[in-house]
């Protein structure tokens, strides 16, 4: 009985107390600053239909949409190649729109370092990355920014969308109906 309980109790000494669990502050969508313009964009891979999806959207200081979009495409071989064919698309979509001040943001942390990165890449997606930074260079301002997926809610959802669009769907000054909850839920995180 006694190396019974000798045993509990070096069992118990061995157990190190949990770590208390630190609350992370909730990531949000920021606006950009005055006459600035944030694109955000994602991908959302369908590997049942051999497909991919984009999604951007496009916004100013106040939060106002100025455009968002919904593209179908292959399925690339990697996620970062198709994070950044996605990036590559915003940045096309912006030009469109003739905004040239921006902040594009994105949730994948490998792609927006590469991107503030200024040797070449010799990644799988060295190529978009070298495509991403040569149309970059035709903006007057531009910056990258990584942020969590719950900041990057709407272009997720948007993305999502894609595999219900033939080719591309885009909406001026509007997003979908069913991306609207996250979208109004981004304008009132600052409340």
């Amino acid at each position: 009985m006694q190396t019974a309980i000798d045993s509990f109790l070096e069992f118990q000494r061995a157990q190190t107390p949990a770590e208390p669990r630190i609350a992370r502050p909730r990531t949000r969508w920021l606006a950009p600053p005055n006459e600035s313009f944030k694109i955000n964009f994602d991908g959302a891979v369908f590997k049942d239909k051999d497909r991919a999806g984009i999604g951007v959207i496009i916004r100013d200081s106040r939060g106002l949409v100025m455009g968002s979009m919904s593209q179908v495409v292959p399925l690339p071989q990697t996620i970062v190649e198709l994070e950044a064919l996605a990036a590559l698309k915003a940045l096309e979509f912006a030009a469109d729109l003739g905004l040239f001040n921006v902040i594009l943001e994105g949730d994948s942390e490998i792609l927006i370092n590469a991107l503030m990165d200024n040797s070449l890449s010799l990644a799988s997606f060295g190529l978009l990355i070298q495509d991403i930074k040569a149309y970059a260079e035709f903006f007057q301002c531009i910056s990258f920014s990584h942020v969590r997926r719950e900041g990057n809610i709407v272009a997720h959802n948007l993305a999502r969308h894609a595999c219900h669009v033939t080719g591309f769907s885009v909406w001026m000054e509007d997003v979908p109906f069913h991306t609207l909850a996250a979208y109004q839920a981004d304008l009132h995180s600052d409340e």
